[in-house]
């Protein structure tokens, strides 16, 4: 299925505005396109295909809804510059757990 140049032009606008897309907005999937998607891809972790695919809009802002943070490959955790591993701004993080389920009987071993 190919998207129809309105869209096409959305696409180059977004690519555009994230710093990717040198050329003016024209409508078609054409090489500089191409070329500007497959780097946009290959710099959030995305497969660099060069095709406008799902995760690629989504991160753009062009998506139905914004691209979940699980599926977001660029937030994931990354050395800090002390070398301690530290959560992307956006990451999920573990929900902390209370003294009341660290201590149940069921983890307290029995004699």
């Amino acid at each position: 299925m190919r998207p129809a140049p309105e869209r096409i032009e959305e696409i180059q606008q977004a690519l555009s505005q994230a710093g990717y897309l040198k050329a003016q907005p024209n409508g078609r999937w054409d090489d500089q396109t191409r070329e500007a998607m497959r780097r946009y891809q290959a710099d959030h972790g995305f497969p660099a295909t060069g095709l406008p695919e799902a995760k690629s809009l989504m991160k753009l802002g062009l998506g139905p809804h914004p691209l979940p943070t699980d599926l977001d490959t660029s937030n994931v955790a990354k050395p800090g510059a002390n070398g301690n591993t530290t959560a992307a701004p956006n990451a999920p993080t573990a929900p902390a757990t209370s003294n009341a389920q660290q201590n149940s009987p069921a983890s307290t071993p029995q004699p």
